[in-house]
């Protein structure tokens, strides 16, 4: 085990670290960082229904999609990030609780608060959550990251991200947004980042005995900074092509909530794009191109999708929830009206 303390404050950089030391080492890592106001997008969400575009132009945030699904993050200077690369065959993506353990104990033990695990993939403290986790299945390894809300600025999270309660009415991911909370309301005295930092850098330390510390060489740098300019900090990657279809439904699970936008013909489906807050082992694109041409109900969906394992695609959603959504009343053309009166 090696341990990374960053010090780098740019968000491109320690998501592209995560990548570069996956794919150039072969040692389980934990780091962690502190990234400058910023925004974090899973890797299957629509960029556009996420953030409030004015004011991230206003305030210079940068919008960095991640490798992992799951939800949008705000960031600033009062949250540290944490990401653990260790290897597994990840046979159980919806399993947290490898690494929420650490984290758990580090708050309580540490802390000395009584914090707990809830729903898909967060920590709460007195019903409020302060730590929220998302993970991914690289080769043989997965890559489980998460934030530490310390001290960060809840008016600047509240601002920076869209949340549409039409969509989402039914999950816990609304009471989640508006019941956040930083560790530091809970302590008396309130600690700084700065010290809880140093303090979660002691605890893992002490936590894995054997590990060693790794100093990110300038080989490394040079890598994980061509990561950055090819990859991280490009427009194609962080927002990618409009979407200029209609959204035509939306599903919401336990395991996370969908959107399907599609432009049909003669009932059958001509283009396809699903965005959510899902997680994946493989890319969303692959069950996009199947059902291509296919008609636009529930069993030409389900045959369609029958040779491809559709859990790798969106990890704990059922193959029957996701192709109910193609029988429901309200028809394609109805949607398309409706969508185009809205605009």
């Amino acid at each position: 085990m090696l341990l990374i303390k960053s010090e780098s404050k740019d968000a491109y950089f320690n998501i592209a670290l995560e990548e570069y030391l996956i794919n150039n080492f072969d040692e389980e890592f934990f780091i962690i960082a502190v990234n400058e106001p910023s925004i974090l997008i899973g890797t299957n969400q629509n960029t556009y229904d996420e953030i409030n575009a004015l004011y991230v132009k206003q305030n210079n945030l940068k919008v960095v999609r991640r490798l992992s699904g799951g939800g949008t993050v705000f960031q600033d200077y009062g949250n540290i990030n944490f990401s653990h690369i260790y290897f597994d065959d990840g046979s159980k993506l919806n399993d947290f609780s490898k690494v929420c353990e650490i984290i758990l104990n580090f708050v309580n033990q540490k802390l000395g608060l009584e914090a707990s695990f809830a729903g898909r993939n967060d920590m709460i403290v007195k019903d409020k959550k302060f730590s929220g986790h998302a993970r991914l299945k690289i080769n043989k390894k997965i890559l489980h990251h998460g934030t530490l809300l310390i001290s960060s600025n809840m008016k600047s999270l509240t601002d920076a991200l869209k949340f549409n309660v039409e969509k989402y009415n039914d999950r816990a991911l609304r009471s989640n947004h508006e019941r956040i909370t930083n560790l530091s309301e809970h302590i008396d005295p309130a600690p700084s980042v700065e010290n809880v930092f140093e303090m979660f850098w002691d605890y893992l330390r002490s936590f894995f005995p054997e590990s060693k510390v790794y100093q990110i060489s300038a080989e490394n740098i040079e890598g994980v900074n061509k990561l950055v300019s090819e990859k991280y900090s490009t427009w194609d990657w962080n927002f990618g092509c409009e979407i200029n279809l209609p959204l035509y439904n939306i599903g919401s699970a336990k395991y996370g909530n969908y959107e399907i936008y599609l432009q049909a013909e003669d009932d059958k489906i001509k283009q396809i794009r699903i965005f959510g807050d899902f997680f994946s082992k493989q890319n969303i694109s692959d069950i996009e191109n199947a059902l291509i041409d296919c008609e636009i109900n529930s069993k030409a969906v389900t045959k369609a999708l029958l040779n491809i394992d559709f859990n790798n695609y969106m990890s704990g959603i059922s193959l029957e929830d996701f192709v109910a959504v193609f029988d429901e009343s309200l028809d394609l053309k109805n949607r398309q009206l409706q969508n185009n009166e809205a605009k």
